[in-house]
């Protein structure tokens, strides 16, 4: 106990002086190898590189690039347009447009910054423009880019197979239903909020117009498909994947979007930037995992909670508390390399399935990346808005209630979750 304690305490410690999460992590790992008797430095940076020097993991590079190209085609506005073609003709249009093409942008990206920032540049002043209030602009935004990475594929999927050492592509389609719960979810809560605050009626759009839109955005849409497909009919690995959604983004970027290999040095740049900062999380994270198993903090806390409860159902309302609070302060990514090691083994005991497991946990701590004091999300949408944080927040309030219904049904329906992966 003293050895979780004295990791917990530093990393807080870390955290609070703004240390970037990928260094706390590391220095965090240093402190307890000085409690556990153990400091070696050369160790740790040893487990760092071997910790990184995983296969799953070149996913996330070619994934990052495969959604950096698509930004650069403007790909976005399609999507915008596709989706409003589908769901902009009711009252409250616009608020379904942001939701679906949330979900559409989700089968691309796989991250929800990536969606906030592509997306709610474009939609949050059209929504304000159309007649909506900003503050439910912004909250509406928000709340439907925690699909990003739940619907695969996924980069915290990626990052979760590999340390627990699951089959990616069976939490890719956990992810499926859940993420369209989700979306589900919010197009119910925006319906009756747009009721009740009398929001506009959208613009009908003929049929020859929805053609030519849906032409030219399906060779976008259909990516998603080809990397299920693939996945499931044993073409190609999860990582694999990563390489094809390349390869298929550089083609259609440069015969249908113009992106010119000119373009290519600025867009490998941000790919990079992207993957370095995951990448340090990962590799500090790797090498806190091992020591975490040295100092066998995972049996502690296992004998800690089955002494608490050896109901089923009882420890999967306190992981989903554990879960949520932890996502409160900590970014999805380091949360999943922190949490992993440790509460997987605790749940094999209690007999958990880890995909529903993984699925769980991925889909609670998305919900962390809107709340306070540390979402990344809500920062992201808090500044392209200019909507104050706590009117933010106010009206995130009844989009926190459908999450928080649908993270109860994936926790206690396991079937949502693992139907799907039962078809492999």
């Amino acid at each position: 106990m003293v050895v979780l304690l004295a990791f917990l305490g530093s990393l807080l410690g870390l955290t609070i002086l703004g240390v970037p999460i990928g260094f706390g992590i590391g220095l965090s790992t240093l402190a307890l190898m000085f409690v556990t008797g153990t400091f070696e430095p050369m160790v740790l940076a040893r487990r760092m590189i071997t910790g990184v020097d995983v296969y799953t993991l070149l996913a996330i590079p070619f994934f990052m690039l495969a959604g950096e190209i698509m930004n650069k085609a403007g790909l976005v506005n399609d999507i915008l347009l596709f989706a409003n073609a589908l769901v902009g003709r009711v009252k409250g249009g616009l608020a379904y447009v942001n939701v679906v093409a949330s979900m559409l942008f989700a089968g691309i990206s796989g991250s929800a910054v990536a969606d906030a920032a592509a997306l709610g540049s474009l939609e949050i002043p059209m929504m304000e423009k159309g007649g909506y209030d900003k503050e439910f602009s912004a909250a509406i935004t928000a709340a439907s880019s925690v699909i990003g990475p739940i619907i695969p594929p996924s980069v915290p999927m990626i990052i979760l197979g590999s340390i627990a050492q699951i089959s990616i592509a069976k939490l890719f389609l956990g992810g499926a239903i859940p993420g369209i719960l989700i979306g589900i979810a919010l197009l119910a809560v925006s319906y009756f909020i747009a009721r009740k605050n009398n929001y506009p009626v959208g613009e009908r759009i003929g049929f020859g117009e929805f053609l030519g839109i849906f032409r030219k955005t399906v060779w976008a849409l259909i990516l998603p498909v080809i990397i299920l497909g693939g996945i499931l009919g044993g073409i190609f690995t999860a990582t694999e994947a990563g390489a094809v959604a390349v390869v298929y983004a550089i083609i259609v970027s440069y015969f249908l979007y113009d992106v010119r290999w000119s373009d290519y040095p600025e867009i490998l740049k941000g790919a990079s930037l992207n993957t370095g900062v995951v990448m340090l999380v990962c590799a500090s994270a790797m090498a806190l995992t091992w020591f975490l198993a040295v100092a066998q903090v995972p049996q502690l806390l296992t004998e800690v909670i089955m002494s608490i409860t050896e109901n089923k159902l009882m420890f999967l309302f306190i992981l989903n508390v554990l879960l949520f609070l932890v996502g409160m302060v900590i970014d999805l990514t380091p949360a999943l390399f922190l949490l992993v090691p440790i509460l997987l083994p605790v749940c094999r005991s209690y007999g958990i399935d880890d995909i529903h497991f993984g699925v769980i946990m991925v889909t609670n701590l998305c919900v962390g990346l809107i709340t306070p004091p540390v979402g990344t999300v809500l920062y992201v949408t808090n500044s392209i808005s200019k909507v104050s944080l706590i009117s933010l927040v106010r009206s995130l309030v009844p989009m926190y209630v459908a999450l928080f219904i649908v993270v109860m049904l994936v926790t206690y329906v396991p079937q949502i979750v693992l139907w799907l992966p039962s078809l492999m």
